[in-house]
């Protein structure tokens, strides 16, 4: 339950605890489901043991809450059915309680400052400052009906159970010879010889006949229908519009300038050289050499520092590391030497060789900026007032029309036909028209008439209203003749390109050499390596399972890739790559199979204390709740 509770807190991070609260699918089976047993109050029974019906009732709900904040929508009690809900979350309860049973029995007990620490110390009950933040740590347990006497025994069992689990499985090692075949899935690679085919532009493709359009249109009339289309009225409003006819006042864009005037300025920066020393009294010694007529350079060789080590970069006081060296450095006369600087990490003499003076920007070469920054802060601070009155006239039955005209807002954006992609008739976007794919859901789902919630775009509004709805309609061969020839064309110049491979391939496995087949069609050979998930220099991923896919020596042919190319190749070797046991994992494949081995290892320990104390299911008081959803 406490793994539910924190994964049902917003914005909080649940802790993994190998899965054991999670066990119930691996552990929950047909023979757990025909023990029928335990008393009215109870909804399962484990030993001697009881999961309390109003515990998994609670579970539940805090479960169904869960998947309804994952999802953003309420989940209904008749898709918590569906998805197996209740059996996880009993399953999970006679898990625990399964695991505190073992945990009694071996005496097995956490003490009170273990428990404190745990709860101060977890992340999801930590305040912006980083520490433990009371007000919100009882905030969450309101939240979730709890009480702190109840969350701290649910954290003592927590622990306890964590700490038998732990010492059960630990870490798994991913066996050697596992990990030896993954890492040959993933580094071993092929070399190829390879020309490309590339698919020839339609217009190039002879035109068709008339007789074979038309066959191809009737092959595929439903294809060519013309769409949904829909007319619709909307209302946007949208800060960044509704900022741009707004006047922002001279004084009040003045003020912004003056109170954020150090926001436009550009900070001082300046070339800085450094000679460092292992002491300061070799620094002073160094200093003393250039008082008495020595270079700054002569001290660079001495200490075998290069002119590019010497110099730190042409940097503001912000972007120095070490403070005390910037203070030196921004109050030093350029193209002087400092004197000896003990830094927090190192000791110095710098040299300042140029200076670039802090510029601020006018309030004329920021003005206008300004005026929008202000402006949009203001429509958004009015967007939720503006928002209210349009619904609040729509309950009292106006149209858009009539609350457009009312409250002087911009005005309705017909659009006569749309579809369900935002395009015209032309089969272009309809201009005006937000390029939000919600939007355009909500108004092909729409019921001609009816009034409809707004949908929230680029930080504002769209109310829409579906005036007429013109269904989705055959088109007849002229009327689709453009569209037929275009897409039959492409379909042709496929068709080609595949016939051109496989005589290609047909030259090579006869026994044609690669190079003259290529020179016969005017084709480079080009050299590439590719792993299974693709290669230099540009082999996909589905290109590469061809490769794979043919024995050394062999030709194959690649599918097309996203432009439509076809490749046509040689394998001309099979490359490995030694396995080293102690080389780092760089897939992260291998801690996933030790955490799932431990998961494995504990979830078998569970299985066999539920078959050793007994576990019994109460199906009637089962059915209540499930049947209640999060009653």
């Amino acid at each position: 339950m406490l793994q539910t509770l924190r994964k049902g807190a917003a914005g909080w991070v649940a802790k993994i605890f190998l899965g054991v609260l999670v066990l119930s699918f691996a552990v929950w089976g047909i023979a757990d489901i025909f023990r029928v047993g335990g008393t009215g109050t109870a909804a399962a029974t484990v030993g001697t043991q009881e999961v309390p019906l109003e515990t998994f009732r609670q579970a539940y709900a805090n479960e169904i809450r869960r998947v309804s904040q994952q999802a953003k929508r309420q989940i209904t009690p008749e898709q918590a059915r569906m998805a197996g809900l209740g059996e996880r979350t009993l399953g999970n309860l006679v898990n625990e309680l399964a695991l505190d049973t073992r945990v009694a029995a071996l005496g097995l007990a956490v003490s009170d400052e273990e428990v404190g620490r745990e709860i101060t110390e977890d992340d999801v009950f930590k305040g912006p400052d980083g520490r433990f933040d009371r007000a919100g740590f009882q905030e969450i347990l309101r939240q979730n009906n709890l009480n702190e006497n109840a969350y701290i025994t649910m954290q003592r069992q927590f622990t306890a159970r964590r700490q038998l689990t732990d010492a059960l499985a630990g870490e798994v090692p991913t066996p050697l010879a596992f990990r030896e075949a993954l890492h040959g899935f993933v580094s071993d690679s092929r070399s190829i010889s390879y020309v490309t085919l590339t698919p020839e532009a339609p217009s190039a493709v002879p035109a068709p006949s008339d007789a074979a359009l038309k066959s191809y249109f009737e092959e595929r009339k439903a294809s060519f229908a013309a769409p949904e289309f829909r007319k619709v009225a909307l209302l946007q409003l949208d800060p960044a519009k509704l900022a741009a006819s707004r006047t922002v006042p001279e004084q009040d864009i003045r003020a912004y300038y003056d109170a954020n005037k150090p926001k436009y300025a550009t900070a001082e920066r300046r070339s800085i050289e450094q000679v460092t020393y292992p002491s300061l009294d070799e620094a002073k010694a160094g200093y003393d050499r250039i008082q008495a007529g020595g270079l700054f350079e002569q001290e660079m060789a001495r200490q075998k520092i290069s002119p590019q080590d010497a110099f730190l970069g042409n940097l503001s006081k912000a972007e120095m590391f070490d403070a005390k060296i910037a203070d030196a450095a921004f109050a030093l006369a350029p193209n002087t030497v400092s004197q000896p600087i003990q830094g927090a990490y190192t000791t110095a003499l710098l040299r300042v060789t140029g200076v670039q003076q802090e510029q601020t920007k006018s309030f004329e070469q920021v003005k206008g900026e300004i005026r929008k920054l202000i402006a949009e802060d203001a429509a958004r601070a009015d967007l939720q007032g503006l928002h209210d009155k349009v619904d609040e006239a729509r309950l009292g039955g106006s149209t858009l029309d009539e609350i457009v005209k009312s409250q002087k807002l911009p005005p309705l954006k017909l659009v006569e036909a749309i579809d369900a992609q935002g395009r015209g008739p032309d089969g272009k976007p309809v201009p005006g028209v937000p390029a939000s794919e919600p939007l355009m859901t909500a108004i092909f789902t729409a019921t001609a008439g009816a009034e409809n919630d707004p949908v929230t775009v680029d930080g504002g509004y769209v109310w829409y209203e579906v005036r007429e709805v013109k269904p989705a309609s055959d088109r007849t061969f002229e009327e689709a003749r453009a569209d037929v020839e275009s897409r039959w064309r492409a379909d042709e110049a496929r068709k080609r390109l595949d016939a051109r491979a496989d005589a290609l391939l047909g030259q090579l496995k006869a026994g044609k050499p690669f190079d003259q087949t290529a020179a016969a069609e005017k084709l480079e050979i080009d050299q590439a390596e590719t792993t299974r998930v693709g290669g230099a220099p540009d082999i996909t991923q589905p290109q590469a399972v061809a490769v794979f896919q043919t024995p050394l020596d062999g030709f194959g042919k690649t599918a097309p890739n996203d432009q439509g190319a076809r490749l046509v190749f040689k394998v001309t070797a099979e490359n490995t790559r030694p396995f080293d046991p102690n080389a780092p994992d760089g897939t992260g494949q291998v801690a996933k199979i030790s955490e799932s081995l431990s998961t494995e290892v504990v979830s078998a320990f569970v299985r066999q204390i539920r078959d050793q104390l007994g576990v019994k299911f109460n199906e009637p008081a089962i059915a209540q709740v499930l049947g209640g959803g999060e009653g």
